[in-house]
């Protein structure tokens, strides 16, 4: 599944300059949202009435918190109970050391004992476009019929969870009994950071001391790392990619979202991995039995209803708004030519991803049946607390201490990213004017009290910046900062300092943001000289439009960052306190949010309901090529390549895509499905749009994973790519092609 994490904004600085000019009013390409304070009150964390009132009728399943479980803590009772399937303990060793997390992003597993892994195209793309300099391989695809032709992937890493070790006494009693909410936070971090150097120290491998529970439980994990990593196959972007955007998030699908690589050892041999999942062609029927492993990236389902609130209220539509103006950008740019198309297709195809994600995690928080299954999971949860006296004088009040904490993060929270001169989509003349604002302040002070950017080395980088020449695109520059400034006036109140400085009366965001960009001095090396000599308080008085600007968000910065990270330490404490309820209420029975590391899901294979009837639980290569036929073949239905040429060769019946009641979000991308057997039946790429919700409260309704099929896989590799090697490595026999 498509991880919805943010990227930073990241174009090259030359290719900025060189960019043909973009013509104002074009960051916002759809009509602007409503700020979320017209519809609710600002400090408001109540549940809507009609989602209390569903919370009187709904029925709860049981697995509200859904089925990520840790191998640490295997739920056998409940597999045995449900599947009559209770795995060995070396069974799940072999499937725990068989998969591995790929990068920073992503799941994978090793498929072969010369260290072959399968993964997603979407996440091995990073690799494909760091090596199409020559050719694009992203556009044409990727075969290494030998060894010798697989290409590194710079900087890539795979690792294997090797051991897991329990420090949570050590971690949660690191500060005093007597330490305010921040200091906890920070002596947990202290002693976080020194037992994963300790580890790395004593055991040479990669170590991660993991927080469970939202802090209810600390362990220590030790991977195996593996690298460097080469690349082995990857099918073409439009079969990788079927359907784009439009379908991402849907199905029935069609895609070959598959690809390989493989790890190698220091000395330049192919790792040696004795654990690996065999391969089967066959797959599973629906309502067998499978589970995927993987390393998921982030679940919310243990928040209080509160914390949901917060979510509705302000950081989910912000967050699709601002992902809305970075998506029109991008589309301006891509349109400015192919050079410029090919430097931010990744960026697109990564902002439109977490657009759709962000906007299908916004409709369930939207949804009445939704809130109100939280809102009843979450009374009785406090009713179990409440009727026992020790558990009621140690957490009763929790619940009421979140709640007060979220309505402070609603009035700060805004003020805090939109006055940030690192906003995701800053303009670099207002970074320019920021950095050049807080050197004046920082270098006044001595320098043990600056922040940590204006000290020693980090100083000397930034006086080089502001001494040296600078080349900005002005009109890049406006049109980034009109992104900025219009999310400030949807979600900062009329009277908040940036926007009393920024707006002119009646002003749009895009005239301020040109005119701020085109009036300033802060490019001129020479201007920005004469406020350095000038000091502190020649910014009281500056004249130059968006130094001004700069001032004023500098100050709202630092006062909002101040209150908002003490409400995050306050409310790390809070979650450790409804994290020990949860144990002492619950024990280790219910699986802990998603914290992109390695966790088992079970589920079926089931078809779902779906437009008045049906969506099958199996694909076909028919459905790929009667889908390009319906849309007359074009993009992004349009035919690969490849599979046009050899449709005489394709077995139209095989499966390519299926669906599955497993439980996986962001981070699952690439991870297997495999069966009681351990053997790999395909690789999961994908939610469907009723999944997205799975955010908050996990559902098989209709949330479904969405999978590649290995005889979909097998019968591309064979009949439209030819790649015998890489098949027989797979099935460990000569391939039959057509």
């Amino acid at each position: 599944m498509r991880s919805p994490g943010l990227l930073r904004w990241a174009i090259p600085v030359a290719f900025l300059s060189a960019a043909a000019c973009a013509s104002r009013g074009t960051a916002a390409t759809e009509p602007a949202a409503p700020a979320p304070a017209a519809a609710e009150p600002a400090a408001s964390v109540q549940p809507p009435a009609e989602a209390v009132r569903a919370s009187e009728r709904v029925t709860l399943t049981g697995t509200e918190l859904g089925t990520m479980w840790t191998f640490e803590n295997p739920p056998l009772d409940y597999w045995q109970s449900r599947y009559g399937f209770r795995p060995t303990a070396e069974w799940l060793e072999h499937v725990r050391l068989s998969s591995v997390r790929y990068g920073d992003s992503c799941s994978a597993s090793f498929v072969s004992s010369a260290g072959l892994v399968m993964t997603n195209h979407h996440c091995a793309r990073e690799c494909i476009e760091a090596n199409s300099s020559a050719r694009d391989y992203v556009v044409e695809g990727f075969y290494a019929p030998t060894r010798k032709e697989e290409l590194l992937c710079p900087g890539l890493f795979l690792d294997q969870l090797v051991e897991i070790q329990d420090v949570s006494q050590r971690v949660q009693g690191a500060a005093p009994s007597a330490a305010s909410a921040t200091q906890i936070a920070e002596a947990q971090q202290a002693e976080q950071a020194e037992i994963q150097q300790a580890c790395e120290a004593a055991s040479g491998l990669s170590c991660q001391v993991v927080s469970l529970f939202h802090g209810g439980q600390f362990k220590l994990y030790k991977y195996q790392r593996y690298e460097p990593v080469k690349l082995v196959f990857a099918p073409e972007l439009q079969a990788g990619f079927f359907g784009g955007d439009p379908d991402n998030f849907t199905y029935p699908r069609y895609d070959l979202d598959v690809s390989f690589v493989r790890a190698y050892d220091a000395d330049g041999t192919p790792a040696r991995t004795p654990h690996y999942f065999q391969w089967d062609a066959s797959g599973a029927d629906e309502n067998e039995l499978v589970f995927i492993t993987g390393n998921p990236g982030g679940t919310s389902r243990l928040v209080t209803v509160s914390q949901l609130m917060y979510e509705l209220r302000l950081r989910h539509p912000y967050t699709v708004r601002l992902l809305e103006l970075e998506v029109g950008i991008l589309k301006r740019i891509a349109q400015q030519g192919p050079e410029a198309e090919k430097q931010v297709r990744d960026r697109l195809f990564s902002v439109e991803n977490a657009l759709k994600a962000y906007r299908g995690q916004l409709g369930g928080l939207r949804d009445t049946l939704l809130l109100g299954r939280k809102i009843r999971w979450e009374r009785e949860f406090r009713q179990k607390v409440e009727a026992d006296a020790a558990r009621r004088a140690q957490y009763a009040d929790a619940w009421d201490r979140m709640a007060e904490i979220q309505a402070e993060k609603l009035q700060v929270a805004a003020h805090r990213n939109l006055n940030d001169f690192n906003f995701r989509l800053a303009a670099p003349h207002l970074t320019l004017a920021g950095m050049l604002v807080r050197y004046i302040r920082e270098t006044a002070k001595p320098e043990a009290e600056r922040l940590e950017r204006y000290r020693g080395e980090n100083l000397q980088q930034i006086e080089q910046t502001l001494n040296g020449p600078t080349r900005v695109n002005p009109d890049f520059s406006a049109l980034l900062l009109e992104a900025q400034l219009q999310l400030a006036r949807e979600f900062l109140p009329p009277d908040a300092p940036m926007v009393r400085e920024a707006f002119h009366a009646g002003e749009s965001a895009a005239d301020a943001a040109h005119r701020l960009v085109t009036e300033t001095r802060v490019d001129e090396v020479d201007s920005r000289r004469a406020l350095m000599r000038a000091g502190p308080a020649a910014l009281d008085t500056a004249s130059d439009l968006l130094v001004r600007l700069a001032r004023v968000m500098d100050g709202a910065f630092r006062e909002a960052e101040r209150r908002l990270n003490d409400l995050e330490a306050r409310q790390s404490v809070q979650d450790e306190r409804l994290a020990q309820a949860l144990f002492a209420v619950f024990g280790t029975q219910l699986p802990p949010d998603a914290t992109f590391t390695l966790r088992i899901s079970d589920g079926v294979v089931r078809r779902y309901p779906y437009n008045g009837t049906f969506a099958p639980p199996v694909t076909t290569f028919h459905g790929m090529y009667a889908r390009s036929a319906e849309f007359n073949n074009e993009m992004p239905w349009t035919l690969p390549r490849s599979f046009a040429e050899r449709r005489s060769a394709v077995a139209l019946t095989t499966p390519l895509n299926f669906v599955t009641t497993n439980d996986i979000t962001g981070g699952n991308s690439g991870s297997p499905l495999i069966d009681r057997e351990a053997r790999v039946i395909g690789v999961a790429f994908d939610s469907n749009i009723e999944g997205l919700p799975n955010e908050f409260l996990f559902s098989t309704e209709a949330a479904r994973a969405v999978g590649v099929h290995a005889a979909g896989i097998t019968e591309a590799l064979r009949n439209v790519y030819r790649a015998d090697a890489l098949l027989k490595e797979l099935v460990g026999e000569e391939p039959k092609k057509k």
